[in-house]
């Protein structure tokens, strides 16, 4: 009985079906896939049929899933990921390459990629990269995905049903200003107390964008106190980071792996300090690739070169 459905429904009838929720509109979805509507329609009657399913609550005036319907959205999705993920192997594979999609936050890209790049590369010089960059949240949700193979992510529990996680290093985040900044004379006439929040809550802040998993960290601490903090900029870019704090324009939060003794900046003990590890992450419903497994287990293999 599945095999039969499985060989009646096609790639493109699931198409059809993922266009339509995700327009939320039948008339979109033509303009989008190039149809008429009565067309797009009847393909979508004939696959609720075919599936013997009612996908669809087509007694409200607007298009809406029935609980069914949004149980198969969800598997469909799934498929259709899989579906482009396996069609841009097969072109590689084509080509002879070995080919890896990598997901690096900015914040990492800064001090674990550059190392780690190089030196693989000397080793297996025939495996190409295709790197997006963006925060760890972001990414988290691509590699769920299935729209990358490899991600270096914060080690997080609450995903170890989904993703296999590689651990690298460990590093703390600590508040860092610049020598004009008034949080050091504070902490210079305080030397054996922590700064706490009611010290730096009106100090101008440089945050993370949203995507970016520390920050929500930071946030979350902020809203324990039902503190507004005076953002100056949301940024991931490290470089921006440093050089506006260096000049005390706002303090940020930074790992003390990328802080050198020439970046000129200056670290505040405070209540907010945290311990993070640092890795390399795959779904769990992802094959993984002969590439993809020599990359892992380099890191395995190398960490102390980071």
């Amino acid at each position: 009985m599945i095999l039969d459905i499985l060989n009646t429904i096609t790639l493109t009838q699931l198409n059809y079906f993922y266009t339509v929720v995700n327009s939320k509109s039948v008339h979109e979805a033509a303009k989008k896939l190039l149809i008429t509507q009565p067309s797009l329609s009847v393909a979508l009657k004939n696959l609720e049929s075919e599936l013997q399913l009612s996908l669809f609550d087509r007694s409200k005036r607007q298009l809406t899933l029935t609980a069914t319907g949004k149980q198969f959205y969800q598997e469909v999705t799934a498929l259709l990921n899989h579906t482009a993920n396996l069609e841009d192997r097969i072109k590689l594979l084509q080509k002879g390459r070995q080919f890896i999609r990598l997901g690096v936050a900015p914040m990492m890209s800064s001090f674990i990629f550059p190392v780690i790049f190089n030196h693989f590369q000397k080793a297996h010089p025939d495996i190409e990269f295709e790197v997006y960059e963006s925060g760890v949240l972001r990414l988290k949700q691509l590699l769920k995905e299935q729209k990358l193979d490899i991600a270096f992510l914060i080690k997080d529990e609450s995903d170890a049903q989904s993703l296999d996680f590689t651990s690298l290093l460990e590093t703390e985040y600590h508040l860092y200003v610049g020598p004009d900044d008034p949080l050091v004379n504070i902490a210079a006439n305080r030397p054996n107390q922590m700064i706490t929040l009611n010290d730096y809550k009106n100090i101008p802040m440089i945050f993370y964008k949203e995507t970016s998993y520390i920050q929500a960290i930071i946030t979350k601490y902020f809203q324990i106190y039902n503190v507004n903090p005076k953002i100056r900029l949301r940024t991931n870019q490290i470089h921006t980071i440093t050089q506006l704090v260096r000049d005390s324009v706002a303090a940020a939060f930074m790992t003390d792996k990328i802080v050198t003794p020439s970046d000129g900046l200056i670290r505040i003990n405070t209540d907010i300090n945290f311990l993070i590890t640092i890795g390399v992450a795959t779904n769990r419903q992802t094959v993984i690739t002969p590439a993809m497994n020599t990359f892992i287990q380099f890191f395995e293999e190398n960490k102390e070169i980071i």
